[in-house]
């Protein structure tokens, strides 16, 4: 080997570790005892170049440059490996991060490789329903704030009505603004389950399990009268001759004069009723008119559709039985619950006429 390509050697503990750098002159050398680095120095300072190999010619690799000879003990760069308990010092001493749960901040440090060992490491457990922000499989990321929702599943079954539909059909069996409901309606029931998500304690998601209808919605039929009212016959009275109980300014007179009123009937009753309360012959005449409507004084009469009940149609009839218990079959009991109805409500029975003629029912 050429002087002008000798290797710097010392001992077993010298290693050349680096090469030349072109114009620096600086050799890099790893573990170099203290004692024998003068020595190197002064060895590498004599080393003889020659003139032809100094000649770098076009296109040479840099291993064909020659070592410079001039060196001193400052240009020799010592650099020693670091061991291998300090590179393993980072992964021993972990990342620290936060964790949000069961409304507490956490703070963990671990040197787990994924962030599901992480909180198994600090003691922290995910449930199965349990949502967290964060990639259980990844690593946990420095400074990071984890946040952990308790999941959890609920059933619930609940009431769903449907509202029934309702139909209204023609009949001249009815004065033009009468009405009459002839099938009652009825909604829909249904029992629905559903399965709701749960995260800390408040409802996420909801889907239905299963829906089972337990009745079907009914129709409510109503008749709307078109008949033409017949023209009331006009009086040649003065009005009312009645007491000073009647109180109905400007009642409708009745459809027609009373009729005579046979001894012992219903009618009979009636009258004698209205007349011990203090009222006049007007009312007599608004009262015989009303439940003629109504009932044509039939104590048995009741309304299939409504089940009102009796000459003045009480709804429900067993309201009569405040007056006594035999209201089902005494004409007597239901006029007089009859008239204290009609006293409470309209206070004679003009007065509750003229609201029967506007609205159809008192």
């Amino acid at each position: 080997m050429s002087t002008a390509r000798r290797g710097v050697k010392y001992g077993l503990y010298t290693v050349i570790l680096g090469a030349l750098v072109a114009g620096t002159g600086t050799v890099v050398v790893g573990q170099v005892r203290d004692d024998a680095a003068a020595q190197l120095a002064q060895e590498a300072a004599t080393v003889e170049v020659a003139a032809a190999e100094a000649h770098v010619p076009e296109g040479a690799s840099s291993a064909d440059v020659p070592l410079v000879s001039d060196l001193a003990t400052q240009q020799l760069q010592h650099v020693a490996p670091a061991s291998r308990s300090q590179s393993r010092a980072s992964l021993v001493d972990g990342v620290t991060f936060t964790v949000v749960v069961d409304g507490a901040t956490v703070e963990v440090t671990s040197a787990a490789s994924t962030l599901s060992d992480a909180l198994a490491e600090a003691g922290i457990v995910v449930g199965w329903d349990d949502q967290v922000s964060a990639d259980l499989a990844a690593a946990p990321e420095p400074g990071a704030q984890v946040l952990i929702g308790r999941g959890g599943t609920q059933y619930v079954t609940e009431q769903v009505l449907t509202p029934h539909e309702t139909e209204e059909r023609r009949t001249s069996e009815l004065l033009e603004g009468e009405t009459r409901v002839v099938q009652e309606g009825v909604d829909g029931d249904d029992r629905v389950t559903s399965e709701i998500t749960v995260v800390d304690g408040a409802e996420v998601a909801r889907r239905t399990v299963v829906s089972v209808r337990s009745a079907e919605p009914v129709t409510e039929i109503v008749e709307v009268g078109t008949r033409k009212p017949t023209p009331a016959a006009t009086s040649s009275g003065s009005g009312s001759t009645g007491s000073s109980g009647s109180g109905s300014a400007g009642a409708p007179a009745p459809a027609a004069p009373a009729t005579p009123v046979d001894p012992g009937t219903s009618r009979a009753i009636a009258q004698e009723q209205v007349a011990s309360r203090g009222w006049g012959e007007d009312q007599w005449i608004c009262l015989d008119s009303l439940w003629q409507k109504e009932s044509n004084w039939n104590h048995l009469a009741q309304n299939r559709s409504s089940g009102a009940y009796g000459i003045p149609q009480s709804l429900p009839g067993s309201k009569m039985a405040s007056v006594a218990d035999d209201w089902r079959t005494n004409p007597a009991t239901q006029i007089t619950w009859g008239l204290n109805y009609i006293e409470g409500r309209y206070g004679n029975p003009c007065g509750a006429w003229d609201h029967s003629k506007r609205r159809n029912w008192y």
